[in-house]
């Protein structure tokens, strides 16, 4: 047996690089195209840790393997020198070397090494590779399904923690909100929640469930110390202790109804003596001035309190459902709803109350003030805002607030501002 000792490695092998090369060792390579590889490379490369040099490299090599090399009897081999990959990248070759490294050792590539160490593919005729030398991606045809699976749970992570971050700021704000609205008894929760904010260690989701579960007690104690006044306001107003009063009578004389049915008849009375006094009260009902316009009237300004309140009316002019719905599609996509009817929007309100960070007690004041309707399309707009241009707006809820006041003073022009959002 001949010796080995004076053949040297000019590579130091470690576990990634020996698994890559098992893989690449192996015959039964699964049969995979060249697209799906490199979409599912791409994806599950931020989980992997390839960025920077690293991805551009890849990037690189992917547009260079053949996607007829993925067949049958091929093998999927990229033969270019670190040199040439150093000027596409415009960095040195140790840096690439260091890139490829990374690739091989996370299951993407193989080193196929040639006898001489140089990297080059031979080709028939028909185009069959005879000799193929270089970086080999058989490993990743091996590990797509996992790395499917790897990219996806990523993806879903990373969801969580914007999710979780967004959940941060909105009750956040609703914590503010509601110590500007209650005053300076419930300071504490501004101190505990900065306090929990402070924890650089902490990590997003269970900040966000801190946050969360403190937002929730300072509602609880806001009800509860409500219900307390309000009970101690109802004990005050009981009966205990009020003076006994005895009724006023009466003291007109009977007579004067009397007098009453004697004095000079009006064109009414002379109607009601006729023999047809009957058919002849509702004809003067009906020729009544101005009396059948108000009977129509009336269901009008009992639909428009109804959506708008008593001030609102005026400030829902030119507002509509579809309208909204049109301008607030960023707020609708992030709640997963559609404000298909004002009902719908009206549903939504909590759930928009919350993303802006508004207390329960500010969209109940703005409710009695404005009507739900009105105050549910106000949130819609200052949501949508704020989700399209988080600087322009940095108090939501202040904002919010502003509207209703406007509303208040009938400058509020709510059309305007949804026709401005759906352009």
């Amino acid at each position: 047996m001949p010796a080995v000792s004076n053949v040297s490695s000019f590579r130091k092998v470690t576990p990634g690089i020996l698994a890559s090369a098992n893989l690449a060792s192996q015959g039964d390579r699964p049969q995979v195209a060249k697209r799906d590889l490199s979409l599912v490379l791409k994806r599950v490369a931020p989980a992997l840790g390839i960025d920077g040099t690293a991805y551009h490299v890849l990037d690189i090599l992917l547009g260079l393997v053949q996607a007829e090399d993925f067949n049958v009897g091929r093998r999927p081999v990229v033969a270019i020198s670190n040199q040439r990959l150093a000027e596409y990248t415009r960095r040195t070759p140790r840096t690439v070397t260091r890139c490829l490294k990374k690739l091989v050792e996370v299951g993407i590539l193989a080193y196929r090494d040639s006898p001489t160490g140089r990297r080059y593919v031979y080709r028939n005729a028909g185009g069959s590779q005879e000799q193929a030398y270089g970086l080999d991606f058989t490993p990743a045809c091996f590990n797509l399904q996992a790395f499917k699976d790897q990219a996806t749970s990523f993806q879903q992570r990373i969801k969580a923690l914007q999710e979780a971050k967004r959940a941060v700021t909105r009750f956040a704000r609703a914590i503010v909100d509601l110590v500007d609205a209650l005053g300076s008894d419930y300071e504490t929760y501004i101190t505990r929640l900065n306090v929990i904010l402070d924890l650089e260690n902490l990590e997003p989701l269970e900040k966000a469930k801190r946050v969360e579960a403190l937002y929730h007690e300072a509602v609880a104690t806001f009800e509860a110390q409500a219900a307390e006044t309000e009970s101690e306001n109802v004990n005050e107003m009981s009966s205990a202790g009020d003076i006994d009063v005895s009724p006023i009578s009466i003291t007109t004389p009977t007579d004067s109804f009397e007098r009453k049915q004697k004095r000079p008849c009006s064109n009414e009375q002379e109607i009601k003596n006729k023999p047809d006094s009957g058919k002849a009260a509702e004809e003067a009902l009906e020729k009544e001035p101005g009396g059948a316009a108000i009977r129509k009237q009336q269901p009008n300004r009992q639909s428009a309190k109804a959506a708008g309140g008593k001030s609102g009316e005026t400030n829902l002019d030119g507002v509509s459902i579809g309208l909204i719905k049109s301008a607030c599609s960023n707020v609708q996509d992030e709640l997963g709803l559609s404000f298909s009817n004002w009902a719908m929007l009206c549903i939504a309100a909590d759930q928009l109350r919350m993303l802006i960070g508004l207390s329960p007690a500010g969209y109940q004041n703005a409710v009695e003030r404005q009507g739900r309707y009105l105050a549910a399309a106000c949130l819609a707009v200052v949501a949508e805002k704020a989700l399209r241009d988080p600087e322009q707006i940095t108090s939501p809820g202040g904002y919010f607030r502003a509207m209703i006041d406007r509303a208040g003073d009938g400058k509020l022009h709510l059309h305007k501002s949804l026709h401005g959002l759906v352009l």
